[in-house]
């Protein structure tokens, strides 16, 4: 199952597509430059890019949720206007 994992890892593209797609001259002006915002990570990096801020040696930050119930959750895939 690792060894699966790895070769799987090590067909994908630095942008996490395959290779054998992205980089196929064929799809030559087939993508165009799409952003979406991710919320959890914004908050980390609101964090850290504070006046000052140094962390400790090893201290590592990522973002947890305030209040569960207010998570609004849905199928990312749905959302095509992102």
């Amino acid at each position: 199952m690792e060894f699966a994992y790895t070769l799987y890892l090590d067909g994908l593209c630095d942008c996490g597509r395959p290779k054998w797609e992205c980089r196929n001259e064929a799809n030559r002006g087939l993508y165009e430059a799409a952003d979406v915002t991710c919320y959890a990570q914004a908050a980390v990096e609101e964090h850290t890019s504070q006046k000052g801020f140094k962390p400790d040696p090893g201290q590592r930050f990522y973002a947890r949720e305030i209040d569960d119930e207010l998570i609004v959750r849905r199928d990312f895939a749905a959302n095509t206007n992102q």
